[in-house]
């Protein structure tokens, strides 16, 4: 019979309640881990590649034919949090984009700057636009417009601004967008849901560039994220005939550790 991983843990007597009647519980604070240089010393573990609706007690059904083997492949990939360190199933990974990704953004022509005449930039005054004050949206020649935010953040080396949306009004291409608390201005060039901004700019290599390098094309915050999804999908893991080994060295650890 597999076991279960905290059927090895020693138990304590914890005053849940503070009512001086303490309950016998698993003692959740006992660490074991897997030693970093396991896979230089060690031929007992292989890569597998994890399908998007294998979760990872599925995934040890398929490899060993028992669910509760689960935490051994989590052991294995230093896998903390099951829903985020392990790969996402696709319509999990699109909820997890709209959470991480909920607000507007805003990108900027060539510049932020600040210049009480909108449309005569004086590139030698700029100022950044800081987190949580209030844009408002504004035309060329100062008037103030409805199109209210707040700023979540400023990417000053991509020239975007994510904000929330405190107005159903839409923003403008070509009008100004201005920071009460900063003074800081910026001409609008595109305004995009968060998670279709741009995260980062590559190279045809595939490497991490400026936005002005040469070829550089735009990742958005989605396909970064899909991407980093992908890389968990190859997982370490151990040879069934070793399972036995590794259940007992599991709980040589756990009892020694009294």
């Amino acid at each position: 019979m597999p076991t279960k991983y905290f059927e090895h843990f020693p138990r304590i007597d914890y005053d849940i309640e503070q009512n001086n009647r303490p309950k016998n519980v698993i003692d959740i604070m006992r660490r074991v881990g897997i030693r970093g240089d396991f896979n230089k010393y060690l031929p007992t573990y292989y890569k597998e590649v994890v399908h998007n609706d294998q979760r990872p007690d599925l995934f040890a059904f398929d490899m060993y034919e028992h669910t509760y083997y689960h935490w051994v492949n989590m052991m294995l990939n230093n896998i903390v949090d099951p829903y985020h360190d392990w790969v996402m199933q696709n319509q999990v990974l699109e909820q997890h984009i709209d959470r991480k990704y909920p607000d507007r953004s805003i990108s900027l022509v060539n510049t932020h700057f600040s210049d009480t005449t909108y449309g005569a930039v004086d590139s030698n005054v700029k100022r950044f636009f800081v987190e949580n004050e209030t844009v408002n949206e504004y035309q060329a020649d100062g008037t103030k417009l409805d199109a209210t935010g707040t700023v979540k953040s400023f990417q000053a080396s991509l020239i975007q601004l994510n904000i929330s949306t405190t107005t159903p009004v839409s923003w403008n291409v070509d009008n100004f967008v201005k920071g009460e608390e900063s003074g800081a201005v910026g001409k609008i060039s595109s305004i995009t849901n968060e998670r279709e901004a741009v995260h980062h700019y590559e190279n045809s290599d595939g490497i991490q560039v400026g936005r002005t390098a040469t070829g550089a094309t735009a990742v958005t915050n989605a396909d970064f994220e899909v991407v980093e999804n992908d890389k968990k999908r190859e997982v370490l893991t151990l040879r069934e005939q070793y399972l036995p080994q590794f259940e007992n060295e599991l709980k040589r650890l756990l009892t020694s550790a009294d």
